[in-house]
């Protein structure tokens, strides 16, 4: 399975329990596949453009939320909004006794009423969080209450989620143990590695008193044969 694979089928449960939450009943699998296929080239198209924003603002590929602010923008989620030139020749605002630039946030205000709203509760609903889920909490991963994922794994998973999904995308990482090496010259891999390595190079270096000897070329090393004249 490759990684497209893979995030196709994490985002696929996803899509389903938004439908159903949506009011569909039934759908056939070409539906699915398409509607899950325009779901990942939509988070694609905001992860890059974020990257992109990133990079052109302040030189590195680590957003702020001002780049995924302008992602939704530029992706037409943030409306009504104005740009960034048709903010710059507002009047500074005041807020708090400072003076900031001013700051169009209509589309950013419309997008959070939206997405806490009523129009997803059914969805919270259907994710497993109640009408009393606290969305920030939620967002910051401190709410106690589980997910739809979280539930379906530990509802498939007999021995429990660290043991079978442990060193897997959807488990914790893998802890490395070290290896000790019993009666070697090391104690442990790591050690025995670093041990090669510097004796590699020790016997690669040149003896310091010993004089360098230039290179010569199998032809001129090669005894000289003299040449008879008929």
């Amino acid at each position: 399975m490759t990684s497209a694979d893979l995030h196709t089928a994490l985002l696929r449960p996803a899509v389903l329990q938004i439908l159903r939450a949506a009011g569909f009943g039934h759908a056939r699998p070409v539906v699915i596949d398409t509607a899950t296929d325009l779901a990942a080239r939509y988070f694609l198209l905001l992860a890059s453009s974020t990257a992109q924003n990133a990079f052109n603002t302040h030189n590195t590929f680590v957003p702020t939320i001002q780049d995924v602010r302008l992602a939704l923008t530029q992706a037409g989620a943030l409306v009504p909004q104005m740009s960034t030139a048709e903010e710059g020749l507002r009047d500074a605002v005041e807020i708090e006794g400072v003076m900031v630039p001013f700051e169009d946030l209509r589309g950013v205000q419309g997008f959070v009423t939206w997405a806490q709203g009523p129009v997803n509760k059914e969805i919270r609903r259907i994710a497993g969080f109640g009408d009393d889920a606290n969305v920030e909490e939620i967002a910051a991963g401190l709410d106690e209450q589980e997910d739809y994922l979280t539930a379906l794994k530990k509802k498939h998973s007999k021995t429990g989620e660290e043991s079978r999904y442990q060193g897997t995308i959807l488990g914790k990482d893998t802890e490395l143990q070290t290896v000790s090496i019993i009666g070697g010259p090391a104690a442990s891999i790591a050690e025995w590695t670093q041990q090669s390595l510097s004796t590699a190079q020790t016997a690669t270096l040149p003896d310091a008193d010993e004089p360098a000897t230039p290179a010569t070329s199998g032809i001129s090393s090669a005894p000289l044969t003299p040449i008879e004249s008929e």
